[in-house]
C-alpha cells in the first residue's frame, strides 16, 4: 500500500517520534510532501513488488545521497530523494552496511532502507561467471563459490526449467547451454545450485530484452539460432569492437549457404569427448587433421550453417552483436599474430584472405 507523506509519518509513530522532535526546524521549514514528494514508499516486502532481482555492492564509505542515487538509476527505489530524506528522519545515515545484496526492482524505500542497514542480517554467497565459458566451467566455479558440489550444478542445470516466456525456444534434446547468463550473482548463503541456476535463466531472459529477440528475428534468426550464433561470436571475438563486424562476417557466410568455419566450434566437438576434455582440456588449442575432419555437426569447418546449439554462454555484448551485426562485404577474417592484441585483419575475397594469412598469420 502507498501512502501521502503525512499519512506515513503518523503510521510510523513511535519509530519517528525521537526523530520528529529532533528534525522539528527542519519539517517547520518545508511541508512534509515538499521533502519526500507526494506518495511515499512503504511496504513490508521488497518481493511484493517485483521478481526482478538486482545485485548491488554498497561500497564502504558511501553516503546516503550516493546511495540513493544508485538505486533509482538501478530501477530499485522511485526516489533518491525520498531516499535521503527517510534515512536522515530516521537517524540512519551512519548506518548503511557495506556489502553485498541482492535487492529488487521496486522495493518500497522504507525496505531498501531495512534491508541496507541491518548489517550481516542476511550472509550472502558471490560469484561471477566469466563470458564465454561452457557449462561445465560454470559447475567448478559454482562449486568453489560454495553452491554445492560440481555434479549438483550439472543436476540442477538438467532439471532446469526456463521461464515461461522462453517456453519451447530450446530443441528438443538440446540442453540449457547458452541460457546461463554469465554475470556476478549474489544470494543468501545456503542458496543451492538449483537456486543460483534459475537466478541465472531469470537474468538471461531479462538481458536478453524483447527488443534484442525482435532485432534478431528481424536477421532471420529465432532465439535459440541467435543465442548459438552469439556464442561463436563470443568465442570468436577478443576486442569489444571486432563483435559487431564479426557478426556480420558470419551473417553473410550463413546468406550464402555456407561454412562458419569457426575453430572454437571444432574445439567443442572435440570436447564431446571426455579423453580429449581428460588429455587437452574443454577448449583445444592444438587442432589437428583429425579434429577438423570431426563429423559433429558442431563442426562448422566441415557443416554448412549454424551448429545445432550453442557452443558457450555468451555476454550481452555478443547478444548485441547478433541482434545488431555489421553491415559487411567481409566474409573472411584471421588473427593478428603479429599484434598479439586480441585483433583481426578482415577480408571480402579469398585471395586477399591469403595474402593476410601470409602477411600477419601464424
Amino acid at each position: 500500500m502507498r501512502l501521502n507523506a503525512r499519512q506515513w509519518l503518523l503510521a510510523a509513530g513511535g519509530a519517528l517520534t525521537v526523530v520528529a522532535a529532533l528534525m522539528g526546524s527542519y519539517l517547520i521549514a518545508q511541508t512534509p510532501s515538499a521533502v519526500v514528494g507526494d506518495r511515499v514508499d512503504l511496504g513490508a516486502s521488497p518481493a511484493a513488488a517485483s521478481n526482478d532481482r538486482v545485485a548491488y555492492t554498497l561500497a564502504e564509505g558511501r553516503s546516503a545521497t550516493d546511495v540513493g542515487k544508485d538505486l533509482e538509476r538501478l530501477g530499485i527505489i522511485r526516489s533518491a530523494k525520498q531516499f535521503q530524506v527517510l534515512i536522515s528522519l530516521m537517524g540512519l545515515e551512519e548506518k548503511l552496511s557495506a556489502g553485498d545484496y541482492t535487492l529488487f526492482k521496486g522495493t518500497s524505500t522504507a525496505s531498501a532502507i531495512n534491508a541496507l542497514t541491518v548489517k550481516d542480517a542476511v550472509p550472502t554467497i558471490r560469484v561471477t561467471f566469466p563470458e564465454g565459458i561452457r557449462v561445465e566451467e560454470m559447475a567448478v566455479i559454482a562449486e568453489k563459490a560454495g553452491f554445492g558440489t560440481y555434479g549438483q550444478f550439472l543436476e540442477a542445470v538438467a532439471a532446469a526449467q526456463l521461464p515461461p516466456d522462453l517456453a519451447g525456444a530450446v530443441p528438443a534434446g538440446q540442453g540449457l547451454q547458452g541460457y546461463l547468463f554469465p554475470d556476478t550473482y549474489i544470494l543468501p548463503r545456503g542458496s543451492t545450485a538449483a537456486d543460483l541456476v534459475q537466478l541465472m535463466l531469470a537474468t538471461f531472459d531479462r538481458r536478453f530484452t524483447p527488443e534484442l529477440r525482435a532485432a534478431a528475428a528481424a536477421h532471420g534468426l529465432n532465439t535459440h539460432q541467435a543465442i548459438t550464433l552469439a556464442a561463436v561470436v563470443e568465442r570468436e571475438a577478443v576486442l569489444a569492437q571486432e563483435r559487431p563486424l564479426i557478426a556480420g562476417v558470419f551473417y553473410n557466410r550463413l546468406a550464402e549457404g555456407d561454412r562458419l568455419g569457426a575453430d572454437p566450434t571444432v574445439q567443442f566437438a572435440a570436447a564431446l569427448s571426455q579423453a580429449s576434455v581428460n588429455k587437452f582440456g574443454w577448449w583445444k588449442k592444438e587442432l589437428t587433421i583429425d579434429d577438423l575432419e570431426n563429423p559433429s555437426k558442431y563442426n562448422t569447418r566441415l557443416f554448412p550453417g549454424l551448429p545445432p546449439g550453442p557452443i558457450t554462454n555468451p555476454g550481452l555484448a555478443s547478444i548485441e552483436a547478433v541482434a545488431n551485426p555489421a553491415t559487411t562485404k567481409m566474409y573472411y577474417f584471421v588473427a593478428d599474430a603479429k599484434k598479439a592484441d586480441g585483433s583481426h585483419v578482415f577480408a571480402e575475397t579469398f585471395a586477399e584472405h591469403e595474402r593476410n594469412i601470409a602477411r600477419v598469420g601464424q
